[in-house]
């Protein structure tokens, strides 16, 4: 098939379970770039955090793309901002009552920093933010943040009684989403990495039926009921996903997005 954009979820999808990609996944996405195919990561994380993972793809950032913390932000690889869905005042607000002994967070964060709660604690933080490569800052009270995403973050099994104690209120607030059992997402109400996606195909004149799309797990299931795109669920990916899916590949430890690639997409040789 004649595709024009290959967009690829990180954890569980791009990466293999030791965070790296395959040498074989690389290769095959590293042609299809070649060939005039985006290749763009679909995220929770920042961009700086998945610049790191795209460090070997060595792509040139003025002419590449990002959908980063699960569609609240659409951006260049340089930075530049093409859509955001900025959490408000309020939103802040409330994310901050919801804070409960046993829970981590609520952290938030913007563009390029990590944030934490003005007496909120910082224990476990600057090991969160190396990871996506940022930085940390505590919060100012009274003052206004452009923050993206926020997050809640503890042990599945608590998580779990901590979603269940949400209220209706909450629920409609925000755009909850899990990566993994240990960590809970707030965006605003809509955003998802199908409606960023949808809004990059605009800005790039590229109809569904020429875009592909790999996912795993909950956080992926907007962009798997996309009509037209080409979705693909990874040998490991939950049952929601497999389910909508139009084909199931091998697992993120089986080359499965270059399995993929090379059996459906015409790299017009």
């Amino acid at each position: 098939m004649k595709i024009k954009l290959i967009a690829v979820d990180l954890d569980g999808t791009l990466l293999t379970s030791r965070k790296r990609v395959s040498p074989k996944t690389l290769a095959t996405l590293k042609k299809a770039r070649e060939k005039g195919i985006y290749v763009v990561p679909l995220s929770g994380r920042p961009l700086p955090g998945v610049l790191k993972v795209f460090e070997p793809f060595k792509l040139d950032p003025a002419d590449n793309f990002a959908i980063c913390y699960n569609g609240g932000l659409v951006q260049r690889m340089d930075g530049e901002v093409l859509s955001a869905s900025p959490l408000t005042d309020e939103n802040v607000e409330h994310m901050l009552a919801l804070k409960q002994t046993g829970i981590f967070g609520p952290y938030f964060m913007d563009t390029k920093d990590f944030y934490v709660a003005p007496e909120g604690s910082a224990f476990g933080v600057g090991f969160l933010a190396k990871t996506r490569n940022m930085g940390v800052k505590r919060m100012v009270p009274g003052q206004h943040y452009e923050f993206i995403k926020g997050e809640f973050v503890s042990l599945p099994s608590k998580m779990k009684k901590f979603r269940a104690g949400f209220s209706p209120a909450t629920e409609q607030e925000f755009e909850i989403s899990a990566s993994g059992g240990q960590c809970l997402e707030f965006n605003t109400p809509g955003t998802s990495k199908g409606k960023a996606l949808t809004t990059l195909l605009d800005l790039l004149n590229i109809k569904p039926e020429e875009a592909m799309v790999f996912g795993d797990n909950n956080n992926d299931l907007s962009d798997f009921q996309l009509p037209g795109v080409f979705k693909v669920a990874m040998g490991n990916a939950i049952d929601e996903i497999k389910a909508a899916a139009d084909y199931v590949t091998a697992s993120n430890n089986q080359d499965g997005i270059a399995l993929a690639v090379e059996k459906f997409v015409d790299m017009g040789e």
